[in-house]
Protein backbone atom coordinates (compact mmCIF):
# COMPACT_ATOMS: atom_id res chain seq x y z
CA UNK A 1 0.00 0.00 0.00
CA UNK A 2 2.60 2.32 1.13
CA UNK A 3 4.62 2.01 -2.89
CA UNK A 4 0.92 2.70 -4.41
CA UNK A 5 0.75 5.87 -2.50
CA UNK A 6 4.48 7.16 -3.44
CA UNK A 7 3.96 5.75 -7.01
CA UNK A 8 0.89 7.97 -7.59
CA UNK A 9 2.57 11.73 -7.80
CA UNK A 10 5.01 10.32 -9.96
CA UNK A 11 2.10 9.23 -12.57
CA UNK A 12 0.21 11.80 -12.69
CA UNK A 13 3.10 14.10 -13.39
CA UNK A 14 3.78 11.99 -16.09
CA UNK A 15 0.13 11.86 -17.73
CA UNK A 16 -0.34 15.96 -17.56
CA UNK A 17 3.48 15.54 -19.98
CA UNK A 18 2.29 13.26 -22.08
CA UNK A 19 -0.94 15.15 -23.06
CA UNK A 20 0.03 18.46 -22.27
CA UNK A 21 0.94 19.13 -26.31
CA UNK A 22 -2.01 17.66 -27.29
CA UNK A 23 -5.02 19.62 -25.50
CA UNK A 24 -5.32 23.12 -27.89
CA UNK A 25 -6.42 25.90 -25.23
CA UNK A 26 -9.35 28.44 -26.83
CA UNK A 27 -12.13 30.14 -24.89
CA UNK A 28 -15.65 29.34 -26.44
CA UNK A 29 -17.98 32.64 -27.30
CA UNK A 30 -21.48 32.84 -27.82
CA UNK A 31 -22.59 34.15 -30.97
CA UNK A 32 -24.17 37.89 -30.94
CA UNK A 33 -27.78 38.02 -31.51
CA UNK A 34 -28.88 40.30 -34.16
CA UNK A 35 -32.78 41.79 -34.96
CA UNK A 36 -33.61 43.07 -38.08
CA UNK A 37 -36.24 45.11 -39.34
CA UNK A 38 -36.63 47.32 -35.95
CA UNK A 39 -38.50 50.56 -36.84
CA UNK A 40 -36.32 53.21 -35.19
CA UNK A 41 -36.59 57.10 -34.56
CA UNK A 42 -34.14 60.07 -33.83
CA UNK A 43 -35.91 61.77 -31.36
CA UNK A 44 -35.56 65.88 -31.05
CA UNK A 45 -36.77 68.58 -28.99
CA UNK A 46 -40.62 69.27 -30.00
CA UNK A 47 -43.09 72.50 -29.58
CA UNK A 48 -45.66 71.34 -27.49
CA UNK A 49 -48.60 73.90 -26.15
CA UNK A 50 -48.17 75.22 -22.60
CA UNK A 51 -50.39 74.24 -19.72
CA UNK A 52 -51.01 75.70 -16.47
CA UNK A 53 -51.72 73.07 -14.23
CA UNK A 54 -54.30 74.11 -10.65
CA UNK A 55 -55.41 72.12 -8.04
CA UNK A 56 -58.82 72.63 -5.83
CA UNK A 57 -62.05 71.00 -4.87
CA UNK A 58 -65.76 70.45 -5.59
CA UNK A 59 -67.70 72.93 -3.12
CA UNK A 60 -71.50 73.98 -2.51
CA UNK A 61 -72.35 77.39 -4.34
CA UNK A 62 -73.43 78.47 -1.22
CA UNK A 63 -71.65 77.22 2.02
CA UNK A 64 -72.47 78.54 5.71
CA UNK A 65 -71.38 78.62 9.47
CA UNK A 66 -73.57 78.66 11.80
CA UNK A 67 -72.61 80.32 15.20
CA UNK A 68 -74.51 80.14 18.87
CA UNK A 69 -75.96 83.27 19.44
CA UNK A 70 -76.43 82.79 23.52
CA UNK A 71 -74.01 81.34 25.75
CA UNK A 72 -74.41 77.70 27.22
CA UNK A 73 -73.94 74.11 26.66
CA UNK A 74 -74.52 72.14 23.65
CA UNK A 75 -77.53 69.91 24.48
CA UNK A 76 -79.06 67.42 22.21
CA UNK A 77 -77.44 67.53 18.43
CA UNK A 78 -79.98 66.48 16.25
CA UNK A 79 -77.94 65.97 12.61
CA UNK A 80 -75.01 63.98 11.54
CA UNK A 81 -72.14 65.43 9.14
CA UNK A 82 -72.96 64.33 5.82
CA UNK A 83 -77.16 64.03 6.23
CA UNK A 84 -79.33 66.37 4.60
CA UNK A 85 -81.63 68.50 6.04
CA UNK A 86 -84.68 71.11 5.27
CA UNK A 87 -85.05 74.68 5.97
CA UNK A 88 -86.27 75.36 9.38
CA UNK A 89 -84.58 72.14 10.49
CA UNK A 90 -83.56 71.36 14.32
CA UNK A 91 -80.20 71.06 14.42
CA UNK A 92 -79.31 71.09 17.80
CA UNK A 93 -80.26 72.77 21.54
CA UNK A 94 -78.31 74.52 23.70
CA UNK A 95 -79.43 74.63 27.14
CA UNK A 96 -78.01 75.37 30.51
CA UNK A 97 -78.43 79.18 30.35
CA UNK A 98 -80.49 81.52 31.68
CA UNK A 99 -82.51 82.66 28.93
CA UNK A 100 -85.59 81.06 30.33
CA UNK A 101 -85.50 82.72 33.45
CA UNK A 102 -85.16 86.01 31.85
CA UNK A 103 -87.92 85.43 29.84
CA UNK A 104 -90.25 84.04 32.92
CA UNK A 105 -88.86 87.54 34.60
CA UNK A 106 -89.76 89.28 31.53
CA UNK A 107 -93.53 87.90 31.91
CA UNK A 108 -93.77 88.89 35.03
CA UNK A 109 -92.64 92.25 34.58
CA UNK A 110 -95.36 92.75 31.81
CA UNK A 111 -97.92 91.31 33.99
CA UNK A 112 -97.63 93.41 36.43
CA UNK A 113 -96.92 96.59 34.23
CA UNK A 114 -100.09 95.61 32.60
CA UNK A 115 -102.28 95.33 36.45
CA UNK A 116 -100.40 98.82 37.15
CA UNK A 117 -101.92 99.83 33.51
CA UNK A 118 -105.54 98.85 33.99
CA UNK A 119 -105.61 100.58 37.18
CA UNK A 120 -104.56 103.80 35.92
CA UNK A 121 -106.81 103.04 33.40
CA UNK A 122 -109.62 102.98 35.96
CA UNK A 123 -108.69 106.24 38.13
CA UNK A 124 -108.20 108.10 35.12
CA UNK A 125 -111.98 107.54 34.34
CA UNK A 126 -113.40 108.42 37.63
CA UNK A 127 -111.52 111.71 37.92
CA UNK A 128 -112.56 112.52 34.44
CA UNK A 129 -115.90 111.76 35.28
CA UNK A 130 -115.78 113.96 38.36
CA UNK A 131 -113.77 116.64 36.75
CA UNK A 132 -117.35 117.34 34.65
CA UNK A 133 -118.97 117.28 37.82
CA UNK A 134 -116.74 119.69 39.00
CA UNK A 135 -115.36 117.49 41.98
CA UNK A 136 -111.79 117.15 41.58
CA UNK A 137 -109.54 119.66 40.66
CA UNK A 138 -108.01 120.39 37.35
CA UNK A 139 -104.40 119.78 38.72
CA UNK A 140 -105.58 116.03 40.59
CA UNK A 141 -106.88 115.36 36.81
CA UNK A 142 -103.56 116.62 35.74
CA UNK A 143 -101.78 113.98 38.38
CA UNK A 144 -104.07 110.95 37.23
CA UNK A 145 -103.53 111.73 33.69
CA UNK A 146 -99.67 111.75 34.15
CA UNK A 147 -99.71 108.52 36.18
CA UNK A 148 -101.65 107.23 33.53
CA UNK A 149 -99.05 107.60 30.51
CA UNK A 150 -96.20 106.53 32.91
CA UNK A 151 -98.17 102.97 33.47
CA UNK A 152 -98.84 103.32 29.86
CA UNK A 153 -95.15 103.12 28.84
CA UNK A 154 -93.95 101.11 31.50
CA UNK A 155 -96.35 98.54 29.81
CA UNK A 156 -94.64 99.10 26.75
CA UNK A 157 -91.31 98.48 27.57
CA UNK A 158 -92.36 95.38 29.36
CA UNK A 159 -93.99 94.15 26.64
CA UNK A 160 -90.39 95.19 24.50
CA UNK A 161 -88.50 92.89 26.92
CA UNK A 162 -90.80 89.89 26.92
CA UNK A 163 -89.78 89.88 22.84
CA UNK A 164 -85.94 90.40 23.52
CA UNK A 165 -86.32 87.84 25.82
CA UNK A 166 -88.70 85.34 23.40
CA UNK A 167 -85.97 85.68 20.79
CA UNK A 168 -83.09 85.12 23.22
CA UNK A 169 -85.15 81.94 24.12
CA UNK A 170 -85.33 80.71 20.68
CA UNK A 171 -81.84 81.12 20.32
CA UNK A 172 -82.17 77.83 22.28
CA UNK A 173 -82.73 76.00 19.05
CA UNK A 174 -80.33 76.39 16.60
CA UNK A 175 -82.45 75.58 12.52
CA UNK A 176 -81.50 75.34 9.32
CA UNK A 177 -81.73 78.52 7.40
CA UNK A 178 -82.46 76.50 4.21
CA UNK A 179 -82.37 73.05 2.79
CA UNK A 180 -78.47 71.74 2.49
CA UNK A 181 -75.94 69.17 3.73
CA UNK A 182 -74.17 69.33 7.18
CA UNK A 183 -70.76 69.35 5.91
CA UNK A 184 -68.96 69.90 9.71
CA UNK A 185 -69.55 69.19 12.96
CA UNK A 186 -67.61 72.14 14.81
CA UNK A 187 -68.68 71.34 18.73
CA UNK A 188 -70.02 67.86 20.35
CA UNK A 189 -72.69 67.68 23.25
CA UNK A 190 -71.60 69.23 26.12
CA UNK A 191 -69.41 71.85 24.70
CA UNK A 192 -69.22 75.30 26.21
CA UNK A 193 -70.20 78.08 23.37
CA UNK A 194 -70.09 82.03 24.09
CA UNK A 195 -72.12 83.96 21.33
CA UNK A 196 -70.16 83.63 17.77
CA UNK A 197 -69.15 80.30 18.38
CA UNK A 198 -69.36 78.26 15.17
CA UNK A 199 -71.38 75.13 15.75
CA UNK A 200 -71.94 73.72 11.98
CA UNK A 201 -70.96 74.15 8.50
CA UNK A 202 -74.22 73.47 6.48
CA UNK A 203 -73.97 73.28 2.31
CA UNK A 204 -76.82 74.64 0.68
CA UNK A 205 -78.42 72.13 -1.76
CA UNK A 206 -78.34 73.03 -5.54
CA UNK A 207 -75.62 73.02 -8.59
CA UNK A 208 -71.73 72.86 -6.73
CA UNK A 209 -68.46 75.09 -7.99
CA UNK A 210 -65.14 74.50 -8.00
CA UNK A 211 -62.60 76.36 -6.06
CA UNK A 212 -58.98 76.44 -7.12
CA UNK A 213 -55.77 77.94 -5.50
CA UNK A 214 -53.84 79.76 -8.88
CA UNK A 215 -50.22 81.39 -8.13
CA UNK A 216 -49.88 84.86 -7.48
CA UNK A 217 -47.44 84.88 -10.05
CA UNK A 218 -50.97 85.01 -11.86
CA UNK A 219 -52.40 87.57 -10.91
CA UNK A 220 -54.56 89.64 -13.54
CA UNK A 221 -54.26 86.98 -15.70
CA UNK A 222 -57.13 85.03 -15.05
CA UNK A 223 -60.54 86.61 -16.52
CA UNK A 224 -63.89 86.26 -15.46
CA UNK A 225 -65.67 84.05 -18.02
CA UNK A 226 -62.48 81.99 -18.97
CA UNK A 227 -62.94 78.25 -19.17
CA UNK A 228 -60.59 75.09 -18.17
CA UNK A 229 -61.16 71.65 -18.04
CA UNK A 230 -61.70 70.82 -14.57
CA UNK A 231 -60.49 66.73 -13.73
CA UNK A 232 -61.84 64.96 -11.36
CA UNK A 233 -59.77 61.80 -10.58
CA UNK A 234 -61.95 59.35 -8.37
CA UNK A 235 -64.90 59.79 -11.01
CA UNK A 236 -62.47 59.47 -14.14
CA UNK A 237 -64.55 62.65 -15.48
CA UNK A 238 -63.44 65.53 -17.13
CA UNK A 239 -65.70 68.69 -17.27
CA UNK A 240 -65.58 72.24 -18.69
CA UNK A 241 -66.03 74.69 -15.95
CA UNK A 242 -66.24 78.82 -16.28
CA UNK A 243 -64.50 81.28 -14.20
CA UNK A 244 -67.02 83.06 -12.23
CA UNK A 245 -65.44 84.64 -9.20
CA UNK A 246 -61.42 86.25 -8.65
CA UNK A 247 -61.01 86.99 -4.95
CA UNK A 248 -58.54 89.85 -4.92
CA UNK A 249 -56.74 89.17 -1.70
CA UNK A 250 -53.79 86.52 -1.71
CA UNK A 251 -53.31 84.28 0.58
CA UNK A 252 -50.38 84.73 2.62
CA UNK A 253 -49.96 81.17 3.85
CA UNK A 254 -50.30 79.89 0.21
CA UNK A 255 -48.71 83.04 -1.59
CA UNK A 256 -52.08 81.68 -4.07
CA UNK A 257 -55.60 83.32 -4.13
CA UNK A 258 -58.59 81.84 -4.95
CA UNK A 259 -61.21 81.23 -8.15
CA UNK A 260 -64.66 79.74 -8.37
CA UNK A 261 -65.49 78.24 -11.52
CA UNK A 262 -69.32 77.72 -12.12
CA UNK A 263 -70.06 73.98 -13.68
CA UNK A 264 -72.62 72.47 -15.85
CA UNK A 265 -76.23 72.58 -14.09
CA UNK A 266 -75.89 68.95 -14.73
CA UNK A 267 -72.66 68.46 -13.02
CA UNK A 268 -73.83 66.09 -10.72
CA UNK A 269 -70.73 66.31 -7.78
CA UNK A 270 -70.36 65.51 -3.83
CA UNK A 271 -68.88 68.59 -2.48
CA UNK A 272 -64.82 68.05 -1.49
CA UNK A 273 -63.75 66.01 -4.29
CA UNK A 274 -60.01 66.70 -5.08
CA UNK A 275 -60.07 67.94 -9.35
CA UNK A 276 -57.48 69.27 -11.35
CA UNK A 277 -57.82 72.44 -13.49
CA UNK A 278 -56.14 72.41 -16.52
CA UNK A 279 -55.60 76.33 -18.40
CA UNK A 280 -53.78 76.41 -21.95
CA UNK A 281 -50.28 78.55 -21.21
CA UNK A 282 -48.13 79.51 -23.87
CA UNK A 283 -46.10 77.34 -26.13
CA UNK A 284 -43.33 75.70 -25.11
CA UNK A 285 -41.17 72.77 -25.90
CA UNK A 286 -40.63 69.05 -25.07
CA UNK A 287 -38.55 65.57 -25.90
CA UNK A 288 -41.74 63.36 -27.12
CA UNK A 289 -41.30 59.87 -28.08
CA UNK A 290 -44.19 57.35 -29.56
CA UNK A 291 -46.37 55.75 -26.90
CA UNK A 292 -45.63 52.63 -28.54
CA UNK A 293 -41.65 52.93 -27.35
CA UNK A 294 -42.23 52.50 -23.95
CA UNK A 295 -41.94 49.52 -21.68
CA UNK A 296 -42.90 48.59 -18.62
CA UNK A 297 -41.49 46.92 -16.20
CA UNK A 298 -43.61 46.47 -13.48
CA UNK A 299 -43.74 50.41 -11.64
CA UNK A 300 -40.72 51.16 -14.07
CA UNK A 301 -41.28 52.77 -17.31
CA UNK A 302 -37.94 52.14 -20.02
CA UNK A 303 -37.42 52.43 -23.84
CA UNK A 304 -34.10 50.56 -26.03
CA UNK A 305 -31.27 53.20 -26.94
CA UNK A 306 -29.26 52.40 -30.43
CA UNK A 307 -25.81 52.88 -29.62
CA UNK A 308 -23.21 52.08 -32.05
CA UNK A 309 -25.57 49.48 -33.79
CA UNK A 310 -26.40 47.75 -30.25
CA UNK A 311 -29.68 47.78 -27.88
CA UNK A 312 -29.29 48.96 -24.31
CA UNK A 313 -32.27 49.25 -22.28
CA UNK A 314 -32.90 52.69 -20.67
CA UNK A 315 -35.34 53.52 -17.66
CA UNK A 316 -36.78 57.13 -18.12
CA UNK A 317 -39.18 59.63 -16.59
CA UNK A 318 -42.14 60.42 -18.17
CA UNK A 319 -44.76 63.33 -18.16
CA UNK A 320 -47.69 64.33 -20.00
CA UNK A 321 -49.11 63.06 -22.56
CA UNK A 322 -49.68 64.33 -26.01
CA UNK A 323 -52.15 62.37 -28.70
CA UNK A 324 -49.93 58.88 -28.97
CA UNK A 325 -46.88 60.51 -28.12
CA UNK A 326 -45.76 60.97 -24.08
CA UNK A 327 -43.32 63.72 -22.84
CA UNK A 328 -39.70 62.69 -21.46
CA UNK A 329 -38.51 64.23 -18.54
CA UNK A 330 -34.91 62.88 -18.09
CA UNK A 331 -33.39 59.77 -19.28
CA UNK A 332 -33.11 60.86 -22.77
CA UNK A 333 -31.35 63.51 -24.88
CA UNK A 334 -32.37 64.94 -28.20
CA UNK A 335 -30.59 63.20 -30.46
CA UNK A 336 -30.46 59.63 -29.53
CA UNK A 337 -31.81 57.22 -31.24
CA UNK A 338 -34.75 54.79 -30.14
CA UNK A 339 -36.41 51.83 -30.81
CA UNK A 340 -39.89 53.01 -32.24
CA UNK A 341 -42.61 50.24 -32.42
CA UNK A 342 -42.59 46.00 -32.18
CA UNK A 343 -40.58 46.68 -28.87
CA UNK A 344 -41.59 43.37 -27.96
CA UNK A 345 -38.60 41.54 -30.50
CA UNK A 346 -35.84 44.61 -28.83
CA UNK A 347 -33.32 42.39 -26.33
CA UNK A 348 -30.47 44.27 -24.36
CA UNK A 349 -27.27 43.52 -25.70
CA UNK A 350 -28.21 42.81 -29.31
CA UNK A 351 -27.22 44.23 -32.77
CA UNK A 352 -29.33 46.05 -35.08
CA UNK A 353 -29.62 45.64 -38.53
CA UNK A 354 -31.34 46.73 -41.75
Amino acid sequence: MKKTIKLLPLLITFLLAACGDKIEPGATQAEQQSITGLPLTVIATQAVPGQDLFIGSIESSDRGVLAARIDGRVGRLAVKVGEAVKAGQLLLTIEQNTVNDRLAEAQGGREAAAARLDLAEKTYQRYARLAKAEAVTPQELDRVTAEREQARQNFQAASAGVAQARTGAAYNQVTAPYAGTIAEQLVKSGSTVMPGTPLLVIERSGIPQARIAVPEALVGQIALGETMQLEIPALQRTISGTVSEVQPVSDPATRSFGVKLSLPADATLTPGLFVRAHRPAAIGSALLVPMSALIQRGQLTGVYVVEANILHFRLVTTGAQLGDQVEILSGLSAGETIVSGDVQRARSGARVEE
